[in-house]
């Protein structure tokens, strides 16, 4: 009977150490994946630093031609390191991406996974990729510097090299892509039980956060105007979720800590800011003026929206990962998602010279704007070219009407009075989707109320349509291409 219990208690003891082993050993793999995923985010931190200073050199070329030169930053090549993924002296990094790449790779061999092999050659590929838009940064100061930019050649020099930016940035974000999607395949099986999650209901709520604010800057990257309402929505609701959680609720003194309050108060500021952005995105589109040339959908996601959502200023993924790591929850860490770049040509060195939409595929027509009711024109303007113009003044009598004109979601004109003579514009309609103009009145002048008069053609006969505004009440009309 000894023998039996003594044979028991060992086989007891060592099935619970072969357990204990297997959980070290489970969690050694989440840690090593996530040594992967801190690769991924701090790349995405210094991959905005460069992002910036590829607009200032933009901006400040463009002043050669014919755009205006506005600052965005006053980052210089003197000003930062010689190489910004590298950062020797910790200027903005604890760890570098350089150096979380070698403790990946260490983890990886100490603490082998599956699809560790394609996972590393995945990061060695986005490693290069960096090495090479730190360099863009010194190849743009030798085209610029000392060189007469009033030469057109030398302008196109300038920028070739911006546009390799431009696909650098977009092969890191497919790499990242497809390098996220491996990482979570192989974490599957490793993911921790509801038993071994200490707070079940609080880790949801952080991942609602997170997975509805990165659904709606997904949203806008690819600019899918479709489903951008029904996305602001989820993510109010996760956002009110998590805000409504009681802390003290859980009966545990590790969620009632000073840090993990003020944690959870800023990732409820964050969210709450990144949905007035989303918001804002939505109902007015509205686009500082320094940012006007790059558009709304650039705008809002590289620097509106994502500077919320992104580490710096402490974004929602880096409160969310501080959360992780204090409440130590067997889990991947959240990842930031990285800026995209385009550049923008003055107009003497392009042949287009009529105002294009930059969401170039409209299925869904707002109904609110600037705070302001949209009522649809009962008229349609009807066009025989994708390529248009038209004139606006004011109708019947100059009396001191303001507007702004909103053409398919960009302001293409701000604050502009209306005058007897009229403004000409040329436009180029969207060739799939919907086309619309929207009168905004800023003011409703001595004769409300605002009146705007558009004349266009059509078949070669000229016509005629007026549209009203006041306060309360912007009026819409939809323009219609006819074959």
């Amino acid at each position: 009977m000894n023998k039996v219990l003594l044979f028991f208690s060992v086989f007891v003891l060592s099935f619970g150490s072969m357990n204990g082993q297997n959980a070290l050993s489970k969690k050694a793999k989440i840690d090593a994946l996530n040594s992967v995923l801190h690769f991924v985010n701090e790349s995405t931190h210094g991959m905005l630093i460069v992002h910036r200073m590829l607009e200032n050199y933009n901006q400040d070329i463009n002043k050669y031609a014919d755009l205006e030169s506005f600052k965005i930053n006053y980052y210089t090549n003197k000003d930062l390191p010689k190489d910004i993924f590298e950062d020797p002296e910790n200027w903005f990094y604890d760890s570098s991406p350089y150096e979380w790449y070698e403790i990946a790779v260490r983890k990886a061999q100490n603490q082998p996974y599956a699809n560790s092999k394609q996972i590393l050659a995945k990061m060695s590929k986005m490693k290069s990729i960096l090495t090479q838009i730190n360099q863009i940064r010194f190849d743009l100061d030798a085209k610029i510097i000392d060189k007469d930019l009033t030469d057109t050649a030398a302008l196109y020099r300038v920028y070739d090299e911006l546009q390799k930016g431009v696909d650098l940035y977009e092969d890191f974000f497919k790499i990242q892509t497809n390098l996220l999607k491996q990482v979570s395949e192989t974490y599957k099986p490793l993911s921790p039980n509801a038993a071994e999650v200490r707070f079940p209901k609080l880790y949801k709520a952080m991942a609602d956060v997170y997975l509805t604010t990165r659904d709606v800057l997904l949203a806008i990257r690819k600019k899918d105007d479709e489903n951008i309402s029904k996305l602001i929505s989820r993510q109010e609701i996760a956002i009110n979720a998590f805000n409504s959680i009681e802390l003290n609720s859980f009966g545990s003194t590790l969620l009632t800590s000073r840090k993990v309050q003020r944690i959870k108060n800023n990732i409820e500021d964050q969210g709450g800011l990144s949905l007035a952005s989303a918001k804002k995105f939505f109902g007015t589109a509205h686009v500082p003026k320094e940012y006007k040339q790059y558009g709304k959908f650039y705008y809002y996601y590289n620097s509106e929206i994502i500077n919320k959502f992104n580490r710096y200023g402490n974004g929602i993924v880096f409160e969310l990962n501080n959360l992780i790591e204090y409440l130590d929850i067997p889990s991947l860490i959240f990842t930031e998602l990285p800026h995209y770049y385009k550049f923008i040509l003055p107009k003497k060195l392009i042949t287009v010279d009529h105002i294009a939409a930059t969401d170039n595929k409209i299925l869904t027509l707002p109904s609110m704007l600037k705070d302001r009711e949209i009522q649809m024109s009962t008229r349609t303007i009807k066009v025989d070219s994708v390529k248009f113009e038209v004139s606006l003044y004011d109708h019947m009598i100059e009396d001191g009407d303001v507007i702004s004109l909103n053409f398919n979601g960009d302001w293409i004109v701000e604050q502009m009075p209306l005058l007897a003579k009229p403004k000409k514009l040329k436009l180029m309609l969207n060739t799939e989707g919907k086309n619309y103009f929207i009168l905004h009145a800023e003011n409703v002048g001595r004769r409300p109320p605002n009146t705007m008069a558009v004349d266009y053609y059509y078949r070669g006969r000229k016509k005629q349509i007026i549209l009203k505004s006041d306060l309360n009440v912007s009026e819409m009309i939809e323009i219609e291409y006819i074959k």
